[in-house]
């Protein structure tokens, strides 16, 4: 073997030393013919393009070898929906019993690939059928009619439906006889799987009741957005996050986009990126004060009582409504603990209470062993001058129900 000598360049700006091993050739002499051994002198791009081949080496993997990618995020409710479709079940429309835009996305990506089997040119409408005046089912019926010459295909989200207690004459008529063109998704509130509309809709579809998320499924869903965005989130982030957005899926995948469009791919989410690009839109829930207040929750009955009247259009009046549910409360837990203390029946003690369903009974029961008798009755005879203080005094209303709260539940809790 002979060196080089000299560093030479393959062509792409890579220097190196090469020792090349002596090659052949014939060579007449008065002996003979021969082999004699010839040392290359000289070895660039140009004689031999080492460096080309092994960039076309290169290139051709990475071209050839598949990206690894996150599996598409599931919707749970969705789930049953894709493997009907799956099975070759036929499903031209899905009825949402609450949800967001997330869910609505999620199941329009289902109704595409179902349409895509039928149709190479696909056009996507949203419509609105909330304001009173709306023109959605009539934009509806002329999609029906208008079938097109080509296979061409249609999917339609009409939101805004409201409790599905009336069925647009449109809709009727589609429901009759389904044009194969037309995919139709629709979105009404909470607890309305049982309307009129979502059992006109099973007839050519599915209706689909779609729960809020649970805190832990919450969490997942942060996390997975965040992978998905290449960005990496810190201790307690994704715990902010939730307690900005709640667990409404299409606010959770707003706020992550937004960090992974601030920080960009390999960033690093931390609480202070959340100030200004997350902005909070979580809403309590009626009955989440009820809850942290039987919990003896301080911290969580603050946040709650004092976000409501950030919130509020006129933060006084609404700083009343909660003293007013605050009392009442206390006068239930009052009246729980002497139930509890007489051993009554349960059927004795929700009709003393006016309850309608036996586990707001079993909540009150369990609270009433966090509380004394003596703290709530001590906390209802201030009730009075309480009410005074909120409706004549001039001090902040956050200032009012902080401190309504401390008295009623006991500080440092």
């Amino acid at each position: 073997m002979r060196p080089l000598g000299p560093k030479y360049s393959l062509g792409l700006g890579v220097p190196f030393t090469l020792k090349l091993p002596p090659r052949k050739r014939w060579s007449l002499s008065r002996r003979g013919l021969r082999f004699q051994p010839v040392f290359s002198s000289r070895f660039d791009a140009a004689s031999f393009p080492l460096g080309w081949l092994l960039l076309f080496g290169v290139l051709t993997f990475k071209m050839t070898t598949p990206f690894q990618k996150e599996p598409p995020l599931s919707i749970p409710e969705l789930e049953p929906v894709k493997k009907q479709m799956d099975s070759g079940s036929l499903v031209f429309a899905i009825y949402l019993a609450g949800g967001d835009d997330f869910i609505a996305n999620g199941a329009l990506e289902l109704m595409e690939a179902d349409l895509k089997k039928t149709s190479t040119v696909i056009t996507t409408e949203r419509l609105d059928a909330e304001p009173a005046k709306t023109e959605a089912w009539a934009r509806l019926g002329e999609i029906a009619i208008n079938v097109p010459m080509f296979d061409d295909g249609t999917l339609v989200l009409i939101t805004g439906c409201g409790k599905g207690e009336k069925l647009p004459s449109e809709l009727k008529r589609m429901i009759s006889s389904w044009p194969p063109h037309v995919r139709l998704v629709l979105t009404g509130n909470r607890k309305s799987e049982t309307s009129p509309m979502a059992k006109a809709i099973k007839e050519v579809g599915v209706a689909v009741a779609v729960a809020d998320l649970k805190d832990r499924a919450a969490q997942t869903l942060v996390e997975r957005l965040a992978a998905e965005n290449k960005i990496t989130l810190a201790p307690g982030v994704s715990f902010l996050i939730l307690d900005l957005v709640g667990p409404d899926r299409g606010s959770i995948e707003a706020a992550v986009t937004a960090l992974a469009d601030y920080l960009g791919p390999g960033g690093k989410a931390t609480a202070e990126n959340l100030q200004g690009l997350v902005l909070r839109s979580r809403k309590s829930n009626p009955w989440d004060l009820d809850e942290a207040i039987s919990n003896r929750n301080l911290k969580l009955a603050i946040k709650i009582a004092t976000r409501d009247v950030e919130d509020a259009k006129d933060p006084k009046s609404q700083a009343i409504r909660i003293m007013y549910g605050v009392n009442r409360h206390a006068r239930n837990l009052l009246i729980a603990c002497d139930l509890v203390k007489q051993r009554v029946d349960d059927k004795t003690a929700m009709k003393s209470l006016n309850l309608s369903w036996p586990f707001m009974w079993e909540r009150l029961r369990k609270a009433t062993s966090r509380y004394t008798h003596h703290e709530l009755v001590t906390f209802l005879n201030q009730a009075v001058d309480t009410d005074l203080r909120f409706k004549r005094g001039n001090v902040a209303p956050a200032v009012l129900v902080t401190d309504l709260l401390t008295r009623l539940i006991g500080p440092g809790r």
